[in-house]
């Protein structure tokens, strides 16, 4: 099954909240389901409806609350997640009832997950939404990608966000564990827009990601951007732009995302972290982009390295 292939169902989703590009590419997959004349329930926290409510009026919103991540700041994802496993767990048991009671209640004919391992139902079809088929991991690892295949299996089944021959994510995306997977290609929030032919933007320098270390990103990008001749506009959460001890010409918050996408379809490159969301939409808008791995997250690390090695950050 592919997303244009459900129609006129009753479809529950629900991005991750591991920052906010899950909510970016569930976007591009919601206009494709409202195309198909289905009705769409969206289970999410308060800080991803605000993001929804920006492009959609015409679904049913479900206050559910997300993962209990933490994040040190100092690059040790394995070590930050492995200390919060039983919380994670807990919640992951938690989900999988709420889904179940959202399923009856609603009436829902299909679920869909964007990388939520406990948002799944018994009693109708469940679809695992990942571009990570295979986590980058180290060889004394290798138990949590025993753990993710056994997470994914109980889905009926995967779309993974890419190409059959996994062109963007490389080994990230390739069915190695033969899982019941279907390649949906590439989800952009941008495929909703007519690209513009003249772009005024030389940089759009994105500060995303978990606020410690998006904060981390913009102190890093803040020296160039001041001295750079080319028009050049950066874009960062409010609340990391108003905890800096100065104000930031051509600065302005993200939060409001239709200002913000009017900012990516002027600009000429994108300049991010290697987020596979941030990538995607750099595909879509048809731009290179100037990407950097956030410090100790191994699937951003192998994504830089992979896009530059394949020369994707460049060429279209």
């Amino acid at each position: 099954m592919l997303p244009t292939d459900i129609k006129k169902q009753r479809v529950l989703l629900s991005p991750l909240n591991w920052g906010m590009g899950h909510v970016s590419r569930c976007i591009g997959l919601i206009d494709i389901l409202l195309r198909n004349d289905n009705r769409i329930f969206i289970a999410c926290s308060a800080e991803q409806q605000f993001i929804f409510q920006q492009y959609f009026s015409d679904v049913t919103y479900i206050d559910h609350d997300g993962y209990p991540f933490e994040f040190g700041g100092k690059g040790k994802f394995s070590l930050d997640l492995l200390k919060q496993f039983s919380y994670l767990k807990s919640r992951q048991d938690e989900e999988k009832t709420q889904v179940e009671n959202y399923v009856d209640f609603f009436q829902i004919d299909v679920v869909i997950s964007d990388h939520r391992y406990g948002f799944r139902s018994k009693n109708t079809r469940s679809i695992f939404m990942t571009h990570q088929l295979n986590l980058p991991l180290k060889w004394y690892e290798r138990w949590v990608q025993k753990i993710h295949l056994s997470y994914m299996r109980a889905f009926d089944e995967i779309w993974v966000l890419d190409t059959d021959d996994s062109k963007f994510a490389g080994d990230l995306s390739r069915n190695k564990a033969g899982l019941n997977v279907n390649y949906i290609g590439i989800l952009s929030r941008f495929n909703r827009y007519v690209l513009k032919e003249k772009k005024e933007i030389d940089r759009l320098i994105v500060v995303s990601g978990p606020p410690i270390y998006a904060k981390q990103f913009l102190e890093q990008q803040l020296e160039s951007f001041k001295t750079d001749e080319g028009h050049n506009v950066l874009i960062a959460p409010k609340e990391i732009l108003s905890s800096l001890d100065e104000e930031i010409e051509n600065s302005h918050p993200s939060d409001d995302w239709l200002k913000s996408d009017d900012y990516f379809l002027s600009s000429k490159m994108i300049v991010s972290r290697s987020g596979y969301s941030t990538l995607m939409d750099a595909i879509c808008l048809e731009i290179p982009c100037e990407i950097t791995a956030t410090p100790g997250q191994a699937e951003q690390e192998y994504l830089a390295l992979f896009w530059y090695e394949n020369a994707l950050c460049f060429s279209r």
